[in-house]
């Protein structure tokens, strides 16, 4: 199992890359657990970062596994995954420039609702409140759709990777 994630030597057909690649988005979703509010508060933003460094990794090793089973190159998988480890950074610093911690004193903290722990939800809620959001609100909603056309161009990537028949076996080394 941890080749199968870890190393991006190696084949992988259709059927077992899509069901690996579903499991490391949803790694890689719920990840947001750990940007919630609550969990800044007491750990900051390295458990997400690790996290999503961890699901852009198996996410490579994933694709690139799978682009070599379909008879291609590495490569583009390998650029998709820079651009999503790019908008990872970007939300990072998004998250810890807006990030409000809960005071020290656990009788004042506000009662953290379920929304709390989608990341999108605050960010969403905090650049669409104000009509006029000033350059930090424009350069922030600019970003945040950075962010989200990567994942979306991630997302398209595996599809068409996925969807790639295998080629024919590679012949024995001599």
């Amino acid at each position: 199992m941890p080749a199968l994630l870890f190393s991006p030597r190696g084949r992988l057909a259709p059927a077992p890359f899509a069901r690996a690649v579903s499991a490391v988005y949803l790694a890689a979703f719920l990840s947001q657990l750990l940007a919630a509010p609550p969990v800044v508060a007491r750990a900051g933003l390295a458990p997400f970062a690790l996290v999503q460094a961890l699901a852009v990794w198996c996410w490579y090793c994933l694709h690139a596994k799978r682009a070599r089973d379909a008879g291609e190159d590495t490569l583009a998988a390998l650029a998709v995954a820079g651009l999503y480890a790019l908008a990872v950074v970007l939300l990072v610093l998004m998250l810890a420039l807006i990030a409000d911690p809960f005071p020290g004193n656990a009788a004042s903290a506000p009662a953290a609702g379920l929304a709390d722990f989608i990341v999108w939800l605050p960010l969403l809620a905090m650049l669409t409140g104000d009509p006029h959001p000033g350059l930090f609100g424009y350069v922030a909603i600019a970003a945040l759709i950075l962010v989200v056309v990567t994942m979306l161009v991630a997302i398209a990537f595996s599809i068409i990777v996925g969807r790639r028949p295998s080629a024919a076996p590679m012949p024995a080394a001599p």
